[in-house]
């Protein structure tokens, strides 16, 4: 998996984490931790270092995906 495609699974896992329903919860923090640990082996950042770092493309993320499901809603 390229950096790019990575990158877009963390904003994806985080969106869908946090979107999630109650039950579903743990496997979406699982598969989000996973791919955080991908991205960070080898390094000394943390996931939370991480996941500081890309705030703001998760807002901009966010807000794509907002914007696009309020459109297939008005089709």
């Amino acid at each position: 998996m390229a950096r790019c495609e990575k990158l877009e699974a963390i904003l994806r896992a985080q969106y869908e984490l946090e979107y999630a329903e109650p039950e579903d919860v743990p496997e979406q923090l699982h598969r989000l931790h996973e791919l955080l640990d991908q991205v960070i082996a080898g390094t000394s950042l943390t996931r939370m270092e991480l996941l500081s770092n890309l705030r703001d493309r998760y807002k901009a993320y966010k807000r794509a995906q907002l914007l696009a499901e309020a459109r297939r809603r008005s089709v």
